[in-house]
C-alpha cells in the first residue's frame, strides 16, 4: 500500500512538472513574438530537450542528450538558447562549485537552495521553511530588505559519506575539499615528520581541506595550510562525521 501511494505521488508530480514546463515553453514563445525574437536554427531541439529535463544540466550534457537522440547541434547554438531562456526567466544560471556554470528552470514562486557533494559533484535541491525564516531574519537584522535567496551547502553526499567511513585511513591527498579529518599517523622517516612538524601537523589534528587545485591546502587552527602533494600522501588521516 505505502508503495502504491509513494509511485501515484511521483507519477502526480511527474505530471505537474511536465505542465509546468509546457506552459513554460508557451510563455517563452509568447514572449518571443511579442519582442520579434527568433531562436537560432535547432534552438526548437535544444528547448525541447531543456524542457525535458529537470535539476542542473550544463550545454555539455544538453548537447549528449541531443546526439543520444540524432540530433546535431553544436555546443555555441546550445549555449544561445540556454542565454535567450535566461534572458525572458525561462531558466537561471547556477554557479555550485567553481568549475562553471550550470543552467537550471526558474520556476516562478519555486525557490529552492542546494546540497552540492565535493567529491562526486551530487547536486541536490531542497526546500526548507525554516532556513528561508532564518536566512530572511538574517538579513534583516543587518538592516537588509530581502528579496530572495540562495544557499548552497557544501559536503559529502550519503554514498560519498559511506565510501570514506569503510575506509579506516587514509593519505591527506585522498580526502575530498570540505571534508573534515583528522590526522592518525605519518608514512615516512624523521624528515617527514620534522617538515609537517613545522607546518603544525600533528598526530590527533583536526584539518577541514579546503582544496586541491595545487598543493593541499588545509584548514587548521583557524589558518591555512599549504601541503605539497607528495607530502599530502605522506598524511594518514581519517575522516570526521
Amino acid at each position: 500500500m505505502w508503495f502504491c501511494r509513494k509511485k501515484e505521488q511521483e507519477q502526480q508530480a511527474s505530471g505537474e512538472e511536465s505542465r509546468l514546463h509546457q506552459q513554460e515553453k508557451q510563455d517563452l514563445h509568447r514572449l518571443l513574438s511579442q519582442t520579434g525574437e527568433r531562436l537560432p536554427d535547432g534552438g526548437e531541439q535544444v528547448l525541447d530537450c531543456f524542457m525535458d529535463t529537470e535539476g542542473h544540466v550544463s550545454p555539455e550534457y544538453i548537447q549528449g542528450l541531443l546526439a543520444k537522440a540524432g540530433h546535431s547541434i553544436d555546443i555555441e547554438t546550445i549555449k544561445e538558447v540556454l542565454e535567450v531562456l535566461c534572458r525572458y526567466g525561462i531558466a537561471q544560471r547556477t554557479h555550485l562549485n567553481g568549475t562553471g556554470q550550470w543552467f537550471e528552470h526558474l520556476h516562478l514562486g519555486r525557490d529552492h537552495d542546494h546540497l552540492l557533494c565535493t567529491n562526486c559533484g551530487k547536486v541536490v535541491e531542497f526546500v526548507d521553511q525554516g532556513l528561508t525564516s532564518a536566512a530572511s531574519a538574517a538579513a534583516r537584522a543587518q538592516g537588509f530588505r530581502p528579496s530572495c535567496h540562495k544557499v548552497t551547502i557544501l559536503g559529502l553526499c550519503p554514498e560519498c559519506c559511506k565510501a570514506t567511513e569503510r575506509i579506516p585511513s587514509m593519505p591527506l591527498s585522498l580526502a575530498s575539499p570540505g571534508e573534515r579529518v583528522k590526522v592518525v599517523e605519518f608514512a615516512g622517516g624523521e624528515e617527514v615528520k620534522r617538515r609537517l612538524s613545522e607546518l603544525g601537523l600533528l598526530p590527533g589534528e583536526e584539518l577541514t581541506v579546503v582544496n586541491k587545485m595545487g598543493p593541499v591546502i588545509v584548514g587548521l587552527k583557524g589558518g591555512r595550510v599549504a601541503i605539497g602533494k607528495g607530502l599530502a600522501q605522506k598524511v594518514m588521516v581519517t575522516p570526521l562525521s
